[in-house]
Parts: structure tokens; sequence; C-alpha cells
């Protein structure tokens, strides 16, 4: 069992805290990942996990025990970086056995040959086992970086942004690999990212996080569909979600402000008055690129202001008084610059927030 589970772990650097009492369950087995921005808290938290930093307050379990006192190579996990971190004048061979030979291991030749066998043919670097690393490209100097952490058999995997340095046709690939690699070897798998996408396609779930605290954590689906809060709302998805402020009139049926209004259907009617709706009927809506569609007649009318070619769609961006809405249409969508459109909302999808504390309503 490779349960990791963090107690209200807090870490300052000087007057930044960089770790805000952050609470967090993984699952043994589980393919987690903590994303968030630059200066979010990820990598600390990471750290902390791995015995490279010290909380001041709070506990970090593994498999149920404490191991706030124990040094990095007594927890037993394996932590791969951006940086590649291998030596330059070793043959790849050379790296990946370096872990078996450290004085607290008392690994045989003959098994450390089997291990660095078995890694690089996991990693599928075998042919390059004889290699000297700094002739190696970027994505074979990751794989590298992998196996090494595989050798061990570590407890748990922690990745910290381990490709963001790679090509976007390698991040692709990497991403696959990873997680089958994860599946097979059946562990306990903390991944760091500030790349949503890394996030939606690798993680089981996903515990956003920012300026130091877990803002939400549950599945891909959950987050994508079901955001705390404008934040979550923001930072997952591209292209990005449109927040609109608008003013809802239950008795009346409609949602508007200066430049859009449209009819609530009487299922959207039936969805707000079942919220706790602020008294002035002041909410920030979020719509989804893909819900929002190009309708013939009795829409909202915009103008196209520019368009976004992604080869299998659209990114439309639609011009309405001050609002700049973007819209995700079929790639065959005949749409011009400054042409006028006429757009409505899929209201069956549409997500509802505290225009003052950002948090949702539904929640």
């Amino acid at each position: 069992m490779a349960q990791v589970s963090l107690h209200g772990i807090s870490k300052r650097y000087g007057a930044v805290r960089a770790i805000d009492e952050l609470t967090l369950e993984v699952h043994d087995r589980e393919f987690f990942v903590l994303l968030g921005p630059t200066g979010a808290g990820k990598s600390t938290t990471l750290r902390c996990i791995a015995g490279l930093e010290q909380p001041e307050q709070g506990q970090i379990d593994i498999a149920g025990e404490r191991i706030n006192e124990w040094s990095a190579a007594q927890r037993d996990v394996a932590l791969v970086f951006q940086q590649y971190s291998l030596y330059p004048n070793y043959t790849v061979r050379e790296n990946l056995a370096f872990p078996l030979k450290s004085k607290l291991r008392s690994f045989t030749p003959q098994q450390i040959e089997e291990r660095v066998a078995k890694a690089a043919s996991t990693v599928r670097i075998t042919h390059l086992l004889d290699r000297r690393t700094d002739r190696l490209s970027g994505g074979e100097m990751q794989r590298v970086s992998i196996g090494r952490a595989i050798v061990r058999e570590p407890r748990v995997f922690l990745m910290d942004e381990p490709l963001s340095n790679l090509d976007a046709k390698l991040r692709e690939l990497l991403r696959a690999e990873l997680k089958g690699l994860q599946q097979r070897l059946g562990t306990t798998l903390i991944f760091v990212t500030h790349d949503q996408v890394e996030a939606m396609t690798m993680g089981d779930r996903i515990g956003v996080i920012n300026k130091g605290r877990l803002v939400q954590v549950g599945t891909p689906y959950q987050i994508y569909n079901t955001p705390k809060n404008t934040f979550v709302a923001a930072f997952v998805g591209t292209p990005a979600i449109n927040l609109l402020d608008l003013r809802i009139d239950l008795a009346a049926g409609i949602a508007s402000d200066e430049a859009l209004s449209f009819a609530l259907d009487p299922a959207t009617v039936n969805t707000l008055s079942a919220l706790k709706l602020p008294a002035d009927g002041r909410v920030r809506v979020g719509v989804r690129p893909e819900n929002v569609r190009l309708v013939d007649r009795g829409g909202m009318p915009g103008t196209v202001y520019g368009a976004e070619h992604h080869g299998a769609e659209i990114v439309a961006i639609i011009q309405a008084g001050a609002h700049m809405l973007r819209a995700t249409i079929p790639a065959d969508s005949k749409v011009g610059v400054n042409e006028p459109v006429q757009f409505a909302f899929a209201q069956d999808k549409l997500h509802y927030f505290d225009p003052q504390t950002g948090d949702s309503l539904r929640l």
C-alpha cells in the first residue's frame, strides 16, 4: 500500500506562505495530478513529500505511517524533475545503475544488471544503454530520468513538471506512455503541472491548487463540469470559459446586462429558483465555448471579431457590446471577420457563481 496523506501542511519562505494548511489524500495506485499556476505551491508540496523540504506544521503519512522525521532516502520515493539531473559523462546504463549502488542498498552486480535491463525495457531505451547521456535528445534524456526512478521500484513516484521542456508532439507521446507505465507498474504517482491538458488527460483525480491552498479535488470530469469557483472554471478548459456578469430576473424569466439579453428556459428558471441567488439578482454566469452556438434566428446579436482555425474546429471570437465571447464551432462553418452573427447558449450547461466571492452557487 502506498497511500499518501497530507494533514494541515504549511510551509513558509520568509514572509511568503508557499503552502497554507493543505490537506490531501492520494489513494494507493492512483495517478494524482497537482494542477495550478506558477508559484501556487505545487513543487513545494512535492518536495515536502519527498523529504527535501520540512513543513513547519502538519503531518505527512505514507501507507499510514508518519514520515515527517524520516530522511528522503528512508521514505522510499522517487522524484523526477523538470531538469533531467543526469550525469553527462556516464552512459545510460551507468545512470540507471547509479541509484542502486547507494550504501543504503545491497544489490549484487547481477541484480543491478537485471533491474537496469527491466527499467530500460519499460521506458524503451534498451538500444541506448551504452550511449552517453550528453548525446541524447531531450525526450531520450527524460526517458532515462524516468527509468532511473523506476529502477529503484519505489513506493511512490513524484514527478515535477517532467514534460515541460519537451516539444508539443513529444509531450503528447510521453503523456500517453507515462499513464500506461503507471498502470502497468501499479504504483502511486503524484504529478505536478501547470498544463491543464496534461492534468485532464493523465490524472485519475486532479487537485487544483492556488496560492498554497487546495481549491478543489475531483476527477477530470468533475473539475471541468462542476468547478467549485471561478478560478477553477477559468484555469481549466481550452479555450477558456466565458464569464459574464448578468442580472437574473426570475419573475420575467430573463438574464441580461447592457449588451446581452436572453429568455431563460423553464428548466433553467427551475434550476435558478433552487439556488440562493444574491438579493440584487447579480450572478456571474460561466459559458464554455462549446456551449455558445451560432443560430440563424432568435439569438443575441454579435459580430465576428476573429477566428482561430484549429483544424477540426474553429474558435470564433464574437464581440457583443464590451464582451468578447469565445465559441467553438465546426471547421466547415462559414464565418468571416466583421460579419454579423446571432448566437445562443446551451442553458443546461451554464455555470453560476457569486460575483463577490467567485464561489459556485450550485455547491
